[in-house]
Formats: C-alpha cells, sequence, structure tokens
C-alpha cells in the first residue's frame, strides 16, 4: 500500500552507536535512525559530551519552523526528547530507557536562521527512572525554552 512507510531503515542512530562505541561517539553531527521523526535534526551538532551532560549547537532552518519562521513547538519537544536521552546515555550507553512523562515550557521564540544551544543535563538517576532537563538559548545566552523528560529503564 504505502511502501516507502514500511521499509525498513538501515542506518544507525544515535542511540546505537551509543551503546556500541560508547558515549562519546555522540560527539559530531546527530546521526538519526534514516527517514524516521528525529531525521528533522540531522543539522544539529553535538559539541559537549560529559558525565550527565550533553550540549548541542542546532541550526534553525526552514524544516525546523513554525508558520511565523520561528522554532515549531513540536521541535523543540524533539529536541528535548533527543538531548534528555543523550544525557542519560552518558550514564550508561546501554540503558536509553522509555519515555514516561516530557513537558516544555516556551519562554522566547527562536527565529529562522538562528544557531541555537541546547544543553541536557541528567538530574536524578536511578535504577528505574532518569530525570533530565533540557534548556534550549539563543546565540547571546537568552533562555528560550525548558523541557524536562523522565525515563524509564524497564528490565
Amino acid at each position: 500500500m504505502f511502501p516507502s512507510l514500511l521499509r525498513r531503515s538501515t542506518a544507525v542512530g544515535y542511540i546505537a552507536r551509543a551503546k556500541a562505541h560508547g558515549a562519546q561517539s555522540l560527539l559530531g553531527p546527530f546521526q538519526s535512525t534514516g527517514e524516521r521523526f528525529d531525521h528533522l535534526l540531522r543539522g544539529m551538532d553535538c559539541v559537549k559530551v560529559e558525565d550527565g551532560h550533553v550540549e548541542c549547537q542546532i541550526p534553525i532552518t526552514e524544516a525546523l519552523q513554525n508558520s511565523y519562521g520561528t522554532l515549531h513547538g513540536g521541535c523543540t519537544a524533539t529536541i528535548v526528547d533527543v538531548l534528555g536521552t543523550m544525557a542519560l546515555l552518558t550514564k550508561d550507553a546501554t540503558r536509553p530507557g522509555v519515555s514516561v512523562e516530557m513537558s516544555q515550557s516556551f519562554l522566547a521564540p527562536a527565529k529562522g536562521g538562528e544557531v541555537i544551544v541546547a544543553r541536557g543535563e541528567v538530574v536524578k538517576y536511578g535504577r528505574t527512572l532518569g530525570f533530565t532537563e533540557v534548556r534550549l538559548f539563543d546565540a547571546k545566552g537568552k533562555l528560550l525554552a525548558t523541557g524536562k523528560h523522565t525515563k524509564a529503564f524497564p528490565s
């Protein structure tokens, strides 16, 4: 019916790469899982990976913009999801977890053409749950959005 939708991706995404090569493999250009939803972040560049912390730069391309020419709220949610997961992978590259809860607060628009900085941090890392916070900043350091992401680690 829709062959392109049924095709399996052979791309190695950031989660599989971290599992195979460790958290430091997250550095550099973002590795999406083929044509799945996270492919919109292909322009993202991870510039810092430390224990419990990641930092990425993201150009606000046309594909990430809403009809007002600013970063789409759904893209902000995807950034919170991905950077929260990346931060957890710095603790244990074999435990990306599954999302349990996520929220975002929007403080100011990120304009099209800008490059923003996103920082993901592990707030608490437990046996069954991981809690992260992600903050998005403009080039001048102004806080644009914040997000919280809770993930479970099923056995």
